[in-house]
């Protein structure tokens, strides 16, 4: 095979390689600050990190944060028992939820994760053949996607808005945001 051909063959695959890497990465939706990463829904924001002792402080002042010791290296805790704000929610929005909550530091900025939110009101335990399942009924992402998608009607989207605004409220008190 002549290096030319060997050269045109190689520069093909590399494009083809770059464009499946890219068609996947752009099939990712996204409403708000919400979005869809391998059928997860997950609400993230980044901030600017100006003094991370008073980051650290401000978190432990207030009970959905107060699982954090970003000092101690505990960057991560369960939120349970809360309830969106937001007229209009469908009814398994309107009772308490449970997350998981992660703050990624970084030099000067940090990013908050919300993800696993869940209604327990809502989770139904079935038994099949003796066997204890437990159904996704419960979880957010029952209600909102559609594979890899958001749902779009107007029920799915009053609440990521509903979410979106009272974890803004939240985060945007303690530091300015950043756009990605």
């Amino acid at each position: 095979m002549s290096k030319n051909k060997s050269l045109l063959i190689l520069t093909t695959l590399l494009i083809l390689i770059t464009s499946i890497s890219f068609a996947q990465f752009s099939k990712t939706d996204s409403l708000g600050n919400f979005y869809v990463i391998k059928n997860k829904l997950i609400w993230q924001k980044y901030y600017q990190l100006d003094d991370i002792n008073k980051l650290d402080q401000q978190l432990k002042s207030i009970s959905f944060t107060s699982g954090l010791d970003i000092m101690g290296h505990e960057t991560s805790t369960i939120i349970k028992n809360y309830k969106i704000s937001g007229s209009g929610l469908p009814q398994y929005a309107q009772h308490d939820y449970d997350a998981f909550l992660v703050i990624d530091i970084f030099n000067d900025r940090y990013r908050v994760s919300v993800k696993d939110i869940n209604f327990p009101d809502f989770t139904e335990t079935r038994y099949y053949y003796g066997m204890k399942t437990n159904t996704t009924r419960g979880t957010l992402e029952h209600y909102i996607l559609s594979g890899n998608s958001i749902k779009r009607t107007s029920g799915s989207e009053n609440v990521l808005y509903s979410f979106d605004t009272d974890f803004s409220d939240i985060f945007d008190n303690f530091s300015s945001p950043i756009k990605e």
